[in-house]
């Protein structure tokens, strides 16, 4: 390729090539002391809903020659010391009054050490992709320290760094640091002049505990806060239930189905150029334009004309938290309603984004307390859509060959991974690089024809000027 550009896939898709798995692990694990401060919104959501499964998120990237060990290792222990989000664990009250309570527990990583071990000689890319499943899905456990994994797959010509995180500590923005800073620490340590200096090389991480204690700060929205009252609006138009899929799926509520996958380039990178400057001539964002194409596709199938959905927005307002390791997203609502034509209905989208942002500074949480018995999910999952722009990232997509005044070169072959799981709602995560606009989609194994067809009709959408 081209340009350096993260690609988003599932574990499944993972084009691993056989080598010597090895993975690091503390030499001795801290219980560590309960936070002050409960977890998130986030955090609370997603452990409750765990059912004693990890959703992990993992980055890996390719390094020359058979991996340094002694290089990798000084460069975990570094880098796991720079982010406290990597300090934490989960724990849950033993009390029955208190069974739902859950605690931040946070051990000191100071003087972490790390100890070397050989997993097995995978032969086959299925058996790497089997054996770093099992590694994930056993170390990104929530409710232990360290609730992540650190690992590569060692080969003589060329290498991979694989380190992956239980959802609860991070999120894909986390997935660009790590894969930044790490591949970083790892090119300085194996130069043989000098041992590097993280606050030399790297900038300042901001604390995710710091961040989390400010939202736990934030109070309750009254009763009648008109954030409140758009959320109620909202999910009134749902029918009292959270978003979903807007084409039947086949598969009962309450039902769930192993998980597909589908990972597909929707524009390469010269359209994507086009693509991008179209959508700034018809006065409206790319972004706009892509939910645009969810809701011209929902008509196109089933006549209806409005399309309900949630996208995520991530948190980092301030400078400080732009390279925070930890999980800092919310949740905006938004109907997407189809107009004449792609472009009609991107300036709709687009006058739409004001208030859903505004309602995203409203936790999930929060709204759920709020609104209580007048929303009753029907589903575990929610139909969401991602948007991710890697070249706006810190160390994300970038030409290979730019004139760019970054001292430090890209990573090679930089990918994030998702675990595969169950299923029973759809997710699109459109991820926009220098090589163009991809989607991943996440929907239940029995759906895929119905899943196809809709991205066929997405596709065509967004391909037509």
């Amino acid at each position: 390729m081209d340009t350096v550009g993260e690609v988003d896939r599932s574990l499944d898709r993972f084009e691993a090539r056989p080598g010597r798995i090895l993975q690091w692990t503390p030499s001795e694990i801290s219980t560590g002391t309960t936070y002050p401060v409960p977890p998130t919104s986030n955090q609370q959501l997603h452990l409750a809903g765990s059912r004693g499964d990890t959703t992990w998120l993992a980055a890996t990237f390719d390094v020359p020659g058979p991996i340094d060990t002694d290089a990798l290792k000084a460069s975990f222990e570094e880098w796991t010391s720079r982010h406290d989000a990597l300090s934490c664990s989960f724990s849950q009250a033993e009390e029955s009054g208190e069974s739902s309570a859950l605690f931040v527990d946070v051990a000191d990583v100071g003087d972490l050490r790390l100890r070397e071990e050989t997993v097995a000689d995978a032969r086959t890319p299925e058996q790497v992709r089997e054996l770093l499943g099992e590694r994930l899905d056993r170390w990104c456990n929530p409710f232990a320290f360290p609730a992540y994994f650190l690992g590569a797959i060692t080969r003589e010509d060329q290498s991979t760094v694989v380190c992956g995180f239980d959802h609860a500590i991070c999120d894909g923005w986390s997935m660009s640091i790590a894969i930044t800073e790490i591949s970083t620490l790892y090119r300085e340590y194996t130069r043989a002049d000098r041992d590097p200096i993280a606050s030399d090389l790297l900038p300042e991480p901001g604390s995710f505990l710091n961040y989390c204690f400010r939202e736990s700060a934030t109070a309750d929205p009254e009763p009648g806060d008109h954030r409140i009252a758009g959320w109620r609006s909202f999910l009134r138009a749902c029918g009292g239930d959270t978003p979903h899929f807007p084409v039947d799926l086949g598969l009962p509520a309450g039902a769930m189905s192993p998980q597909g996958t589908d990972t597909r380039m929707l524009l390469d990178a010269d359209e994507a150029e086009l693509f991008d400057q179209n959508c700034a001539d018809h006065r409206h964002s790319s972004f706009g334009a892509i939910l645009a194409s969810i809701g011209l596709a929902t008509t196109q199938l089933t006549g209806k004309r409005d399309t309900h959905l949630l996208f995520p927005v991530h948190t980092r307002r301030e400078p400080r938290h732009n390279h925070t390791f930890g999980w800092l997203v919310a949740n905006a609502p938004i109907t997407v309603t189809s107009m004449d034509n792609l472009h009609s209905t991107a300036r709709a989208v687009n006058l739409a984004f004001h208030e859903s942002l505004s309602l995203s500074s409203v936790s999930s949480r929060q709204v759920l307390r709020s609104l209580g018995p007048e929303v009753s999910p029907t589903r575990r999952d929610i139909f969401s859509v991602s948007y991710a722009d890697y070249r706006t990232m810190p160390g994300g997509s970038r030409p290979r060959k730019s004139k760019s005044s970054e001292s430090q070169p890209a990573p090679i072959n930089p990918q994030q991974l998702s675990r595969v799981s169950n299923a029973d709602d759809v997710q699109f995560w459109f991820s926009r690089t220098h090589d163009g606009l991809a989607v991943r989609t996440r929907f239940p194994a029995p759906a895929a024809r119905t899943g196809h067809t809709f991205l066929s009709h997405v596709s065509e959408i967004l391909s037509t000027p």
